[in-house]
């Protein structure tokens, strides 16, 4: 009788094991849905950003290679070296696990520091609407980033 009561209380506790697992997997898997994101589509869509903000840069580069005011130039160099470093914080965000409210403050932080070298670089540069044009084709994505980045509910 002592051995059945033994193998009774462990079938029970086997049983109580698995239905907590069950409880935690459901748990978990409703956190991941609500909280974590899918870092496919963020690398895709990171990839597409960051092609055009180097694509920037080097029409940038182009623009400003014969100016000749050393002092205004240094300006736009120094905002190309912030942007650069945003980029590679971002980029330093995105792997995973991917924090959506990480990302989302490097994305802001890189959309400044580009508002900021298109900034510097129109006030010495005359007819870039080009500059325009670009920076507001990367906000558009940088913006559509950001929101696939906010939570779900």
């Amino acid at each position: 009788m002592k051995g059945w009561n033994i193998l009774q209380s462990s079938e029970s506790n086997v049983e109580l094991q698995s239905i907590k697992s069950e409880a935690l997997a459901d748990v978990l898997e409703e956190f991941a849905v609500q909280h974590l994101i899918d870092p496919l589509p963020v690398v895709n869509k990171s990839t597409i950003i960051l092609k055009n903000i180097k694509d920037l840069l080097i029409q940038i580069k182009a623009h400003v290679e014969n100016y000749d005011r050393d002092e205004e130039l240094a300006g736009v160099v120094i905002s190309a070296r912030k942007v650069n470093v945003t980029m590679n914080k971002y980029l330093d965000s995105i792997s995973p696990p991917t924090d959506p409210d990480l990302c989302d403050a490097r994305l802001a932080a890189m959309s400044l520091a580009l508002d900021n070298l298109v900034l510097v670089t129109s006030s010495i540069l005359t007819g870039c609407q080009w500059l325009q044009d670009s920076l507001k084709d990367i906000d558009e994505k940088i913006n559509d980033l950001r929101e696939y980045l906010k939570p779900r509910d």
